[in-house]
């Protein structure tokens, strides 16, 4: 068993290493027929259907730069107009990133999440997406529960409750920070698994016997301190989007608290809105 500590637990525990700094590369471009110039189909239109195949056939990698405008002007033979019509609407498409003065890129996908009719986790909604999720554990140990902590669990403070810290990646490309709190009474032997390389909603069903059955989220706009870009891999002031999520169980016990950090350029939220004609009032998060 872990000792007890009193330290107020971060959201972001110190890493030794650097996030993973991916290589600039070109993509591989041969000049062959791109834009049938005797056909009706407008050229714009032409050029994004060839560069969308690339993606989606994994011959384009995320992260690769696509040709200049130039080169695609004199390769394709087509007006700059038609190349920046193109990369605007592949752009909005979310295929490529562009960034003023610099040459497109390769867009990685983005995490696509329910915020509030979706109760999975990052693993299963990644995965279920066609994503390839991996996780590195920056911390698991058991804490003193702070005020805002025994708020959200409904425990009082100085409870001891399981603190997983995590840097969660899609694509091998850092994607969230997330700090999770349990009350270590439901599930004592959680802080001694791997949670490297386990889902933690599975875990917590297949072995404790604990599903979340409703939740409460939370989800606000920030700019990223310096720590936590640099552990994302973005800009110091970076656009975020700060998650913080109640599970219940369905005996409407809480099992965990979370709170989630969003690289802004790689995520998305949808909410599903539905009249059933039920008033009860959204639980309140802890600010």
């Amino acid at each position: 068993m872990r000792a007890l500590t009193s330290e107020r637990p971060s959201l972001l525990a110190k890493n030794q290493g650097d996030p993973l700094d991916a290589k600039r590369e070109n993509v591989p471009f041969e000049p062959v027929q791109i834009v049938d110039h005797s056909s009706p189909v407008p050229f714009y239109f032409q050029l994004i259907g060839y560069v969308a195949r690339q993606i989606k056939n994994h011959h384009w990698k995320p992260g690769q730069l696509l040709p200049s405008e130039q080169e695609l002007c004199a390769t394709v033979g087509v007006s700059r107009t038609v190349v920046r019509q193109a990369i605007a609407e592949l752009e909005r498409k979310g295929l490529v990133t562009k960034k003023s003065g610099k040459r497109s890129t390769v867009a990685y996908p983005k995490y696509e999440g329910g915020l509030m009719q979706n109760l999975g986790g990052f693993y299963e909604d990644a995965v279920a997406k066609g994503q390839r999720p991996s996780t590195k554990v920056l911390a698991l140990r058991v804490i003193a529960a702070t005020p805002e902590i025994g708020e959200a669990l409904h425990l009082d403070e100085g409870s001891p409750v399981i603190e997983l810290n995590r840097l969660r990646f899609l694509d091998d490309e850092p994607e969230v920070l997330v700090v999770t709190y349990i009350p270590q009474s439901l599930c004592p032997g959680l802080v001694d698994e791997d949670l490297g390389n386990e889902s933690l909603y599975w875990l917590l069903a297949s072995k404790y016997g604990l599903r979340i059955t409703e939740g409460f989220r939370t989800i606000k706009a920030i700019p990223l301190d310096h720590e936590a870009a640099r552990m994302l891999g973005v800009r110091t002031g970076s656009p975020a989007l700060l998650l913080k999520s109640i599970g219940l169980l369905a005996s409407g016990r809480p099992l965990e608290y979370f709170i989630a950090i969003h690289r802004g350029d790689r995520a998305q939220f949808s909410v599903k809105l539905v009249t059933d004609g039920d008033s009860r009032s959204a639980r309140p998060l802890p600010e």
